[in-house]
């Protein structure tokens, strides 16, 4: 921990310019910056049950944790912290429930918002091993779980002297949940006990108890939509979309980040497209062959009435991007080979004829031409998908039983 702590202060100036740059990209504010560096100006809930999510995903997962939680707990108050400003908008106002932004992992900064805050409970989504947070969590006998846990590649590939950071902390954990056996292994492999972790099952499923449908539909065109999409991505399937014959059918691409609009621009060829962006409010004409929906938090106004998915993350080394909401609109799922983020649901929708994978974007033009062709395939593929989601709806009482044996 001496020489984790030490590397920590040595680049701090990269750090808090990270914060900076990130703050200026996403127009997060001044609040975003003063939390990031754990300054915190307004008072927060004491005592309340937290849930730390990174990004938009596990902030989705902490969404529904929440509301499953504080339907057994009325009484006790939540907070929710991200260390993203896009994760901030999607949380709902709700009076026993509060935000903040997770301070870097300095540890006196770490120290001072636990004290802060004085939780009841730390909850962990996913992959978020903060060093400092977990052993001060400890020392001050907070209760540690890790909710949805699994290990990305980045982690299991570390270098050796940050895995012995990671095994040692792993120690001070109370409860680890696993969403999939592999997972479970992985945590194993890297120095947890077996006697302290479970596989519950993905979390993600529990998304899709929140589906709100009758959205109105705001490309009043048939459409198909590539959600998700990462850098590379968008040039691979337009230049297949060209290639496709049917030329009344929308192609609508809604970006993993929004704020990649000037990239993802600069990588087609616009003077041979016709192109229209939401964030500048242009119009879907009759000639419009591309929509771009750069904006955070519309995806299921998008997934509702398209034709079919094709989601983002996977024709790239990325891992994939969580597919479930797609599935609980009963919508055929077209994804790349790169799915390793979601081995065991990939394998479980693959094998009940639930999703379409392609190996190579080559491939896309003839997966999105018969599909376009045949609503019979599409209908089938996408109630395959909603059964499979149908039988994991108790995974999120699941995991309650579970923390609640904590509290």
């Amino acid at each position: 921990m001496i020489i984790y702590n030490l590397i920590l202060y040595l680049i701090s100036p990269y750090l808090i310019s990270r914060v900076l740059i990130e703050a200026i990209r996403r127009k997060s504010g001044i609040s975003f910056i003063r939390q990031r560096l754990g300054l915190f100006s307004k008072k927060l809930f004491k005592e309340p049950i937290w849930i730390h999510a990174s990004s938009v995903g596990e902030t989705k997962v902490a969404i529904s944790l929440y509301k499953s939680l504080s339907k057994k707990f009325p009484e006790e108050t939540f907070l929710i912290t991200t260390n993203t400003s896009s994760s901030r908008s999607i949380i709902p106002t709700n009076k026993n429930l509060e935000h903040a932004y997770l301070p870097l992992d300095w540890l006196f900064t770490t120290r001072r918002f636990i004290n802060l805050i004085n939780p009841r409970i730390c909850i962990l989504i996913e992959t978020e091993l903060w060093p400092n947070l977990i052993s001060i969590c400890k020392n001050n006998n907070i209760s540690i779980i890790i909710a949805n846990a699994r290990l990305s590649k980045r982690t299991t590939e570390s270098p050796s002297f940050i895995k012995r950071v990671y095994k040692k902390v792993l120690l001070d954990i109370d409860l680890i949940l696993c969403k999939s056996n592999r997972d479970k292994e992985k945590y194993i492999q890297l120095g947890y006990l077996d006697k302290n972790i479970k596989v519950i099952g993905n979390l993600k499923y529990a998304d899709t108890n929140n589906t709100i449908y009758n959205n109105e539909n705001i490309v009043n065109r048939k459409y198909v939509l590539a959600l998700s999409t990462h850098p590379d991505e968008e040039r691979q399937i337009i230049t297949e979309w060209m290639r496709i014959n049917e030329k009344k059918v929308l192609l609508v691409i809604m970006p993993r980040h929004p704020e990649r609009l000037g990239d993802i621009l600069s990588d087609i060829p616009l003077d041979m497209l016709s192109i229209s962006i939401r964030s500048k409010n242009e119009p879907i004409k009759k000639s419009t062959q591309i929509y771009i929906a750069d904006t955070y938090g519309e995806a299921n106004l998008f997934l509702e009435h398209c034709e079919f998915v094709y989601l983002g993350g996977s024709l790239v080394d990325h891992g994939g991007q969580n597919f479930m909401e797609a599935a609980s609109y009963g919508k055929t799922i077209i994804v790349g080979p790169y799915m390793y983020n979601f081995i065991e649901e990939t394998e479980e929708f693959l094998k009940n004829n639930a999703m379409i994978m392609v190996k190579s974007s080559p491939t896309l033009k003839h997966v999105f031409e018969r599909l376009i062709k045949s609503k019979q395939r599409r209908e089938l593929f996408g109630a395959n998908a909603k059964k499979i989601l149908l039988s994991k709806k108790d995974i999120i009482n699941d995991y309650c039983k579970e923390i609640q044996s904590l509290l």
